[in-house]
């Protein structure tokens, strides 16, 4: 009888050590799957953001000065590209502003984007037109979106 006793006392103790060894073998797994899926889910974002820059780009509107000017509401609602120069006012980063020189029209633009400008340099700004002007330059403004 003692030996029946031992016998289960043994199989409950080796199946409960077997029960907890397999446990600690999954955890090591699941990075493994977690990482997979942040790769595959940074892909995709990756897609999306291709997609929709390329979709910004083929509905922009050329921006045109005069036009504004003529007619402070004629790019309302659209997606303007904005050919120029970076005037040395630059704020960096996101939230962060620059003049933008368009032909021989000055634009405040709002940097709603990551990247940053350089003074001097030409960019090409997608985005939209702001109805009204900069308080403190008086100057158009556009928020960019996008920058090439």
């Amino acid at each position: 009888m003692k030996k029946k006793w031992f016998g289960a006392s043994l199989l409950v103790l080796v199946l409960a050590l077997a029960g907890c060894s397999e446990e600690k073998a999954k955890p090591e797994k699941e990075p493994k799957t977690e990482q997979s899926e942040e790769k595959k889910a940074s892909d995709d974002m990756a897609e999306q953001q291709a997609k929709i820059i390329k979709n910004m780009q083929e509905k922009a509107v050329q921006l045109d000065p005069a036009t504004l000017e003529a007619d402070p509401k004629a790019y309302e609602e659209k997606i303007i590209k904005a050919v120029g120069t970076v005037n040395a006012d630059v704020k960096k980063g996101m939230g962060g502003s620059f003049e933008l020189k368009v032909g021989e029209t000055n634009f405040k633009v709002m940097n709603f984007t990551m990247g940053e400008v350089a003074p001097g340099s030409d960019i090409i700004v997608y985005g939209n037109v702001k109805t009204g002007k900069d308080a403190k330059s008086g100057l158009p403004l556009i928020n960019a979106t996008y920058i090439e």
